[in-house]
């Protein structure tokens, strides 16, 4: 039986890789390392789930703790998806942030060359690390030289880095991704499409007023379905070429404006857009758009989910939750 070991499973796409590689293969040994046990409401059967397989607490900076668990797991494979994932807390907590990911990926792989097991290592990286790009250089593919412009994609840029470093100078099996945007349901309201469906499915259950808040409506992202991504990572550990990095996306751009409108006609609601200030970066990258051509060439992966089909199943959670919510003065009322 294989051992994988998912680092960061608590969070949103670990749900969806302990549900999708349980569905893949019933050969298959989870365990997993967060700083609380998963909550997940997303994932079917999500008891039966926790049941089977194995969650550690752990925090990934406690270097004894780490070494302790991956010497008695004894992984065949490490999906690293522990970070602080977002570009806006980065800028608030820059520091921190770097810090927290480029030292839990460090203490991973260094615990990999010191018990020296042969586990295969996936790090997931980001398309922010390409930083500020012309329209030229539009989809980007993987030999394009990365500029990071953020905190966090700085430290991406640095756990990539590392990981070729631990690859080539110690013989570890790392393959790398440069994972484009996703989302899917579940997915935290600090993430722009989720917060967008949110206030959308607000709107419709009259506990907002048709106003929609936002940063910078104009920038153009790629997005790609959180199942389409939690694929790509399974084919990745098993079939991923050793030492190279892999976008994925969707290969096609939106801009956030261009959302709202696909919202709106998508459920026929009509809505004023409020920019506001305080949502905004100090520098952000104007357009990214990606080429899933290497990953398909090399493994067979594109992705599947339209973007629309993503949208319609981030609402149908939205509308599942939002009755638990009250307008603040209706709670004072009570």
């Amino acid at each position: 039986m294989k051992k994988i070991l998912i680092t960061g499973i608590s969070g949103f796409v670990g749900g969806y890789c302990v549900e999708h590689f349980t569905s893949h293969d019933n050969n298959i040994e989870i365990h997993g390392i967060s700083r609380s046990k998963p909550a997940w409401d997303y994932v079917k059967g999500s008891p039966e789930i926790l049941n089977s397989h194995h969650f550690h607490i752990a925090d990934l900076n406690d270097i004894p703790k780490i070494k302790s668990l991956i010497t008695e797991i004894q992984p065949d494979y490490i999906l690293h998806l522990a970070a602080q994932s977002s570009v806006a807390e980065s800028w608030k907590t820059p520091v921190s942030s770097f810090m927290n990911n480029t030292n839990i990926f460090l203490n991973i792989i260094d615990t990999v060359r010191l018990i020296d097991n042969g586990a295969r290592v996936l790090s997931v990286g980001s398309s922010e690390q390409y930083g500020i790009v012309s329209q030229e250089n539009l989809p980007l593919s993987e030999d394009q030289p990365l500029r990071p412009s953020n905190p966090y994609a700085v430290a991406r840029v640095a756990q990539e880095q590392l990981a070729g470093i631990y690859a080539t100078g110690y013989g570890l099996d790392i393959c790398c991704t440069r994972s484009f945007n996703h989302c899917g349901p579940g997915q935290t309201d600090r993430f722009v499409i989720s917060a967008l469906v949110k206030q959308f499915v607000r709107i419709a259950r009259n506990l907002q007023e048709p106003v929609i808040h936002i940063g910078n409506g104009a920038i153009v992202r790629d997005f790609v379905d959180v199942h389409d991504v939690v694929e790509a990572y399974r084919m990745l550990l098993t079939q991923g070429k050793r030492g190279e990095v892999y976008n994925i996306c969707s290969g096609k751009g939106r801009s956030i404006n261009e959302i709202i409108s696909l919202l709106s006609d998508m459920y026929q609601i009509n809505v004023q857009v409020h920019q506001e200030q305080s949502q905004m970066r100090p520098i952000d990258n104007p357009r990214i758009i990606g080429s899933y051509q290497k990953i398909q060439n090399d493994i067979g992966w594109k992705p599947r989910i339209s973007f629309e089909e993503s949208l319609k199943s981030m609402y149908e959670y939205w509308d599942s939750h939002i009755v638990r919510e009250k307008l603040p003065h209706q709670e004072e009322k009570q």
